[in-house]
């Protein structure tokens, strides 16, 4: 089923593979274990991934951008269905469509969705069925026989790859998968970027991940970082210094005081978090100041959405 009309023998490839699938299947951790870093936010609650980002695999012969973006979900406010549009502009641009599947959740009518929606495209196809780490060998041998049923059922897979993105089983497979399917191109990024993600939009996303891990399940939805500076100085030592101010926004007031804790031990808690993490991205010592803004209804807001880049 492998399509060979513009893939050329011996010839260095390039493109761009779109990862999507449902939320929480695990597409940005599988993203973090092929560059072995971790690059992106991974969580288990909704709406982790809320942009487009281009990240670099490179090898001698090929240089495979994977595109990691939203998962599809219902949307329930102008958020959700601008996140939507993000994975509905990815799934046109792209060389390569990579589904992800939750194996361990189990193959359901979300997923069938996803594939509906993939079905009349152009490009070459992968199934990707992740979290095999979480099957015994005899689920995964049931399992193996229904993704054979699934490839038959919708025939345009080019390939059909179990893997667990935690572990890194199988994901060289999936990485030769990707890369048959790419045709001849030129190298699009130098060698030494894994990702074309601006340095505020990653300490943004540094700071929202320490929300995201610390917060009571219903407030990730509502929040968002922007950073509002960066200014780089010296410490009375002469070492270098980054002094970065960001802003958290959040939908309700009644939600500051949660961000906040008590005596201010929570912000406290996610500073020192991000601090860390951003010093090891940086290279260098960073004093960060955390701001807690309620911006009401900020995802229905669309000015607001619009100025942060939600512009599916």
């Amino acid at each position: 089923m492998e399509k060979t009309s513009d893939r050329v023998s011996g010839a260095f490839k390039s493109g761009y593979i779109g990862l999507i699938g449902r939320t929480n299947v695990g597409k940005s951790t599988l993203i973090n274990r092929i560059l072995k870093n971790n690059v992106l936010i991974t969580s288990d609650k909704v709406q982790t991934t809320r942009n487009r980002v281009n990240c670099i695999y490179n090898r001698s012969d090929a240089q495979a951008i994977f595109v990691d973006c939203p998962g599809f979900f219902k949307p329930r406010n102008l958020l959700g269905e601008k996140l939507n549009k993000i994975v509905y502009g990815v799934i046109e641009d792209v060389d390569v469509i990579s589904v992800v599947v939750d194996l361990a959740g189990g193959i359901g009518a979300g997923d069938f969705y996803v594939f509906e929606r993939i079905k009349g495209k152009r490009q070459p196809k992968i199934l990707v069925l992740n979290k095999i780490d979480l099957l015994g060998d005899r689920q995964i041998k049931n399992l193996s026989k229904e993704s054979f049923l699934i490839s038959k059922e919708y025939d345009f897979f080019n390939a059909v790859v179990l893997l667990s993105a935690k572990t890194g089983e199988n994901v060289p497979d999936f990485l030769e998968s990707v890369i048959t399917n790419l045709s001849a191109g030129p190298k699009y990024f130098p060698d030494d970027v894994i990702t074309d993600m601006p340095l505020n939009k990653m300490i943004a996303e540094i700071v929202r991940e320490k929300l995201v891990d610390n917060l009571y399940e219903e407030l990730p939805h509502s929040v968002n970082v922007e950073v509002d500076s960066i200014e780089k100085t010296e410490t009375a030592q002469g070492e270098p210094l980054s002094r970065i101010e960001c802003s958290i926004f959040i939908e309700k007031r009644s939600h500051k005081a949660i961000i906040i804790g008590k005596s201010g031990t929570m912000l406290k808690k996610i500073g020192e978090l991000s601090r860390r993490e951003i010093e090891n991205l940086i290279g260098n010592r960073v004093y960060l100041k955390l701001w807690v803004k309620v911006m009401e209804n900020w995802t229905r807001n669309e000015h607001y959405l619009d100025r942060m880049g939600y512009r599916g």
